[in-house]
C-alpha cells in the first residue's frame, strides 16, 4: 500500500511527490515508507547541503531516488530506457493504490 501522507505530483514522464514532513535531517527515516512500499533496496547513499541522492534497485531495475529539502520533494529518475518504462509502472501503480 502506498504511504498516505506523500502527494503525488507526476508528470507524463516522472514520478514526483511533494512530501511536507522532509527536511534537511530526517531524508533517510522519512524516505523509508517509499522505499518499503516500493520494496526497493538502497545500493548507494549520498547527502549534499541541499539534496539526498539514493540509487536503489527496484525488481532489477536501478533508478535514482533524490529528495530536496527546500521544496519537500521526492522524484525518481530513470537511468535508462528500462528505467522509465519502469518509472511509468510506478506512477499507473501509486495512482491504483493511494489510501482512500
Amino acid at each position: 500500500m502506498a504511504p498516505s501522507n506523500w502527494q503525488l505530483i507526476a508528470s507524463d514522464n516522472t514520478l514526483a511527490f511533494y512530501q511536507p514532513q522532509l527536511d534537511a535531517d530526517n531524508g533517510k527515516e522519512v524516505c523509508q515508507p517509499l522505499l518499503q512500499a516500493l520494496e526497493a533496496s538502497v545500493l548507494e547513499w549520498q547527502q549534499d547541503a541541499d539534496m539526498m541522492t539514493w540509487l536503489i534497485d527496484f525488481e532489477g531495475t536501478r533508478l535514482m531516488l533524490k529528495a530536496a529539502h527546500y521544496t519537500q520533494s521526492v522524484w525518481l529518475e530513470a537511468l535508462d530506457e528500462e528505467g522509465d518504462e519502469v518509472i511509468t509502472f510506478l506512477r499507473r501503480w501509486w495512482t491504483r493504490h493511494l489510501p482512500l
